[in-house]
């Protein structure tokens, strides 16, 4: 095994032979067999440079080194097949270096496991795409972050032709804009923050209900028994203070002081 530790980034090269113009084969220790278009194969034991190279006429060679080190490099295409089943155990660190485009076709399932971290950076773009019927699942037994470029003001899109279904809260820091919110429960707002409803104001054609669930919207009528109202306008509007200053107002008049409303505000 190869005692040389890994590069942090991956990166590799190519280990020179132990037999160079520097360091060449000592005789007689070097058997070399040589064939008529240029074939050799060469047995050397040349001592602490022990080592044994199989080379092709085109330059593809296969060479073992003193170390145990094996060198395998093909001048042109290569070709791997294995019939039946294959496998690869790596005691170390494993650097893959593609200096083009990498192609895996795996016609039945895939399945990975990493025990430590999974750490992926993609310089381009990138797109993936699922065709199966449940499409994509992503499960973490702790929080999940998803961070779309917050130091250049990156946006999220999440496309969808239903709907988007959140089994717990939503907490939003920033400012929520919508077409039109629905609330199958209530809209609850901060202590601090209250409900601000625009320039038109809340509106409702079949009335407005504030305070206890228990009350009933009547079409143009406020009910707020324990609700603090500034400045506002409504065509009737019931609650304590209202409803006695109309039953028990009068109107001077030339003939005399009015009575009371005839129509009690209930």
């Amino acid at each position: 095994m190869s005692t040389k530790p890994p590069i942090a980034d991956g990166s590799w090269s190519e280990p020179p032979s132990p037999a160079s113009t520097e360091t060449p084969p000592v005789y007689p220790y070097n058997n070399i067999t040589q064939t008529e278009s240029g074939h050799t194969f060469e047995m050397d034991d040349t001592p602490a440079r022990e080592r044994i190279r199989l080379n092709h006429r085109s330059g593809t060679f296969i060479e073992m080194h003193p170390n145990g080190d094996e060198v395998h490099k093909v001048y042109g295409d290569g070709y791997e097949i294995t019939i039946k089943d294959k496998n690869v155990q790596i005691n170390g660190t494993c650097n893959i270096t593609i200096n083009g485009d990498s192609n895996i076709h795996v016609l039945g399932n895939k399945n990975e496991r990493i025990d430590g971290d999974y750490n992926m950076e993609v310089r381009g773009n990138m797109t993936q795409r699922c065709r199966g019927t449940e499409g994509i699942k992503l499960l973490s037994d702790y929080d999940m972050s998803i961070t779309s470029n917050p130091d250049f003001g990156g946006s999220l899109f999440i496309n969808c032709g239903a709907e988007i279904i959140l089994s717990g809260d939503l907490m939003i820091n920033g400012q929520l804009v919508a077409d039109q919110i629905d609330s199958r429960g209530r809209l609850n707002s901060g202590p601090l923050s209250g409900v601000y409803a625009g320039v038109l104001g809340f509106v409702s054609p079949g009335g407005l209900t504030v305070g206890f669930p228990v009350n009933v919207a009547v079409p143009g009528v406020v009910t707020a028994p324990n609700a603090k109202f500034g400045t506002m306008t409504a065509v009737l509007m019931t609650d304590v203070i209202n409803k006695t200053l109309h039953n028990f107002h009068i109107h001077n008049s030339p003939k005399g002081p009015t009575s009371t409303p005839l129509l009690k505000m209930i």
